[in-house]
């Protein structure tokens, strides 16, 4: 990174500090403490450089979509990829998405199965699945090597579809499947527009997205969405989630999605959100991002020393307060 701190001093991390450095990019730790993560979700200082690694294109990408038709199924979905991930079988992150992140952009849109208050039920979800050829889960992932080693990965992750009970969707099924076409695209570094259509389905683009951290455990999943669907339901939204499997680790990501025109939906998204934040950090789940509404209530789940530690250093390197005030929580 390079990084302009409040006092005007320009950083340079890692090899980069060194003058003349013809290593800045391939080594990134230097000599020392490595400080790269100071300048991640904080306000020390203003990024103007970043380096990243990009991935050659492979000889062989091959992209898969493996729909499962339970909820239930969420359990061994994760416990069957894990070792798959953590043994580089599968290199990317695995996104696990349910049908309502599927269906508006497929698209699908939510007044045709559901009108009125309250979330959307599940039968009116399972009709959903049925229209549209959706399962209850569909995962996203994609291998990349060369055909040799593609093809010896891929009977691995056959066995372990059928093993789990999920169907490989057919490469003539993917054609034309707005979904599944902005997924495969995303695999291979090509940016989209595809998931805007998740702000179509209840209308007024109103989101909050939350995102708790767990382990990559079967068990951890279905205790979450039952969670979460419960407090959604209470306030009168919709579950649209997708897990994803990194390593060791799971995101649960879950879009809050309300009407930002009607004050009323708005203020009881807010209070959604809040409880969600509150109910899951009980339970030992942190949230890796948040928006600044929720930025404080979000730090403050993480405990008192993190906090004291973060608020030293920026009084250490930057004393007037000029960066950010109270980005991610972190205040003098």
């Amino acid at each position: 990174m390079e990084v302009v701190l409040a006092d005007g001093q320009v950083l340079r991390t890692g090899m980069g500090s060194m003058p003349g450095s013809n290593t800045w990019q391939v080594f990134k730790w230097g000599y020392g403490p490595t400080l790269d993560g100071l300048f991640t979700q904080s306000n020390y200082g203003i990024v103007t450089k970043l380096g990243m690694w990009l991935m050659p294109a492979p000889p062989d990408f091959r992209p898969f979509c493996i729909q499962y038709p339970n909820e239930t199924d969420i359990t061994k979905i994760v416990d069957a990829l894990r070792p798959l991930r953590i043994a580089m079988v599968i290199p990317n992150a695995v996104v696990i998405a349910h049908t309502l992140w599927e269906a508006p952009c497929t698209p699908v849109q939510r007044a045709q199965y559901h009108t009125g208050p309250g979330a959307i039920s599940d039968e009116a979800v399972e009709r959903i699945r049925r229209d549209h050829r959706i399962g209850a889960w569909n995962v996203y992932a994609a291998l990349y090597g060369t055909k040799e080693t593609n093809d010896a990965n891929w009977k691995i992750i056959e066995a372990v579809a059928a093993a789990s009970g999920g169907r490989i969707v057919p490469a003539e099924e993917t054609k034309g499947s707005k979904a599944v076409e902005y997924r495969f695209d995303l695999m291979k570094g090509k940016p989209n527009l595809g998931e805007f259509g998740l702000y179509n389905w209840r209308g007024g683009g109103g989101s909050m997205w939350f995102a708790p951290v767990s382990q990559a455990k079967g068990s951890e999943t279905l205790k979450q969405m039952r969670m979460a669907k419960s407090i959604l339901a209470k306030y009168g939204f919709d579950y649209v989630g997708e897990f994803i499997v990194g390593w060791r680790d799971m995101h649960h990501v879950i879009d809050l999605l309300y009407d930002r025109t009607d004050p009323a939906e708005m203020q009881k998204a807010y209070a959604c959100y809040d409880e969600l934040l509150h109910a899951f950090a009980q339970e030992g789940y942190g949230v890796y991002r948040a928006s600044t509404a929720f930025a404080e209530k979000v730090a403050a789940t993480y405990g008192p020393v993190k906090r004291d530690v973060e608020r030293r250093l920026k009084r250490a390197l930057d004393p007037e307060n000029l960066i950010a005030p109270g980005r991610c929580g972190i205040g003098l």
